[in-house]
């Protein structure tokens, strides 16, 4: 792998490979470069414009440029407002949001041992604190608090040049030393210093994916006013973050555009039928929802928003069962079952059948994985396993309903071609199941960093039983991930079934200004957001 210099790459350039095997610029132009990641790659389709779960996102000069003349309409008077409100973005105003996980802190640094917590932390920590980079699942890395970036060949130096007039919350202009002081307390072995207004990284092992690190949550830059006052530059200001309740406010001076809500309001603890309820009432604008709420809430008028198919949902055998003698029930399970009708029955079409670990808009060669059709095992196979070995006990984790409904529509499918499936929910102590269906979040990062954590989330004792190959080089090219997910994948000790998005419901009186409330990799688009004040003009009324 090797760096190029100063180059400058075009949308077209980009589209017909996976995002994640190149390193795209900045569409400004700027001083210095960026890189292009030289070395194998693959081929695949471009991402889709049709898909729901992905709009582009225009520039913060667009952005800018649009907000002032939105401005000028709401200066303008009564009467201009009431002939364009219904089509121009209207600033002010609450934004009432529910989740489920109650978050306790925003710091990037502070780790918590509860996986919900944590993933509603990632999705609104972004509102408030910005990384140095960030990924864009169509463009490869993005220009954030830095323009633009270079590295030497081995990557064990790098040099990354600050936006200029980037204004903290507090009022005061974000400083290159508070930059590489934040750097220096996220957690890596980093030299890091500062010439002029460019923060210069020198890790202590070569680190040629560097950019990709730093497009991380965990790196985003605070800077400690003391111990509890933590300032940003995010497009939100922390107001007060107590027990169950998120209380944020719009940054006047965000270097993007002021956000169009004057503040953000985020309600903690509430269960999901709770908040589809707040929502339906009018009591909630933006709270979290499942595939099988999208019909319900379309019928009543109400948007849905989506990230990307992120949340992986995975069979993983045990260890009694993951051994070559069994390796004929693993693959009639493997063949029974029908990804597509779960995605598009189950789940009412938001969710894409899972062949691979990684999708394409990853890789760009999950395509390598997909079989045509549904391949039912043929009686002869499944009569030629004998009778105990096939049924199957099924653990689910009893917190998540959707991994259920999932587990009961294999039992289904199982059933259908002549093998048993007992979906377990424990409670407490249970016998131990013969697999588990397990619900991995996928990263919108690099193909190796995406494989190399997904199978952390697995387990190591999974992935032992996988596979005995070695794991992945922090600067492993396409290929050799390609050849690792198909030594996981092979023996079926791991089987992918499907992946759905990080699905949000949306008030009646939310508007969205670029089409998108909810970002391709799951962090929430609240700054885009502006509430109707008045109903929307449907004609004339009689």
């Amino acid at each position: 792998m090797h760096f190029t210099s100063t180059f400058r790459a075009s949308a077209s350039a980009a589209s017909s490979r996976s995002p994640y095997t190149s390193l795209v610029v900045s569409p400004e132009p700027v001083e210095g470069s960026n890189h292009e990641q030289d070395g194998s790659s693959f081929d695949s389709p471009a991402l889709s414009k049709r898909s729901s779960f992905y709009r582009l996102r225009p520039s913060g000069e667009q952005k800018r440029q649009t907000r002032h003349t939105a401005t000028c309409f709401v200066v303008a008077g009564a009467v201009a407002i009431a002939v364009v409100g219904a089509a121009r973005p209207q600033y002010g105003g609450t934004l009432r949001v529910e989740t489920q996980a109650i978050v306790r802190t925003l710091d990037p640094v502070t780790a918590t041992n509860d996986a919900a917590a944590s993933a509603s932390r990632n999705r609104l920590r972004p509102l408030v604190f910005e990384t140095l980079v960030a990924v864009d699942p169509a463009r490869g890395l993005q220009p954030l608090l830095a323009r633009s970036w270079e590295g030497d060949a081995r990557g064990t130096r790098w040099r990354f040049h600050l936006r200029s007039g980037v204004v903290l919350h507090d009022g005061s202009v974000l400083e290159p030393w508070q930059v590489a002081t934040a750097l220096r307390t996220s957690g890596n072995a980093w030299t890091v210093a500062t010439d002029g207004d460019v923060i210069v990284i020198e890790p202590s092992n070569p680190q040629p994916a560097l950019p990709w690190e730093l497009a991380d949550d965990r790196h985003a830059v605070v800077v400690r006013r003391s111990p509890a006052e933590l300032v940003g530059t995010g497009p939100f200001r922390i107001e007060r973050l107590e027990a169950g309740r998120l209380s944020l406010r719009a940054h006047d001076g965000y270097w993007s555009g002021r956000p169009f809500v004057d503040a953000v309001r985020v309600e903690m603890g509430r269960g999901l039928a709770a908040q589809l309820t707040d929502l339906e009432l009018g009591r909630a604008d933006f709270v979290e929802a499942q595939p099988a709420d999208a019909r319900r809430l379309a019928q009543r008028g109400l948007q849905v928003a989506g990230s990307l198919p992120l949340d992986l949902f995975v069979l993983v055998f045990e260890a009694r069962r993951a051994t070559p003698s069994g390796a004929a029930i693993r693959h009639l399970l493997t063949t029974a079952l029908d990804r597509r009708a779960m995605c598009e029955v189950l789940l009412q079409g938001r969710a894409e059948p899972a062949e691979a670990l990684l999708p394409a808009w990853i890789s760009g060669y999950a395509s390598v994985f997909v079989t045509p059709g549904v391949q039912r095992p043929s009686q002869s196979a499944v009569t030629a396993v004998p009778a105990e070995q096939r049924a199957l006990t099924l653990r689910v984790d009893p917190s998540d309903p959707l991994a259920r409904s999932i587990a009961e529509r294999i039992a289904v499918d199982a059933r259908e071609a002549g093998l048993t499936v007992t979906v377990q929910v424990p409670a407490g102590l249970a016998p131990l199941p013969d697999l588990r269906l397990l619900r991995v979040k996928l990263e919108a990062t690099s193909p190796n960093r995406a494989l190399t954590r997904a199978m952390a989330a697995l387990g190591s004792r999974a992935m032992a039983l996988a596979t005995t190959e070695p794991p992945l080089a922090a600067d492993a090219p396409l290929d050799a991930v390609l050849r690792l997910e198909r030594a996981v994948l092979e023996a079926s000790v791991v089987i992918p079934v499907l992946r759905a998005p990080e699905l949000y419901g949306l008030g009646e009186r939310v508007e969205t200004w670029d089409g998108r409330a909810v970002s391709p990799t799951g962090a929430l688009n609240l700054a885009s957001l502006w509430i109707r004040t008045a109903p929307p003009d449907t004609g004339p009324r009689r």
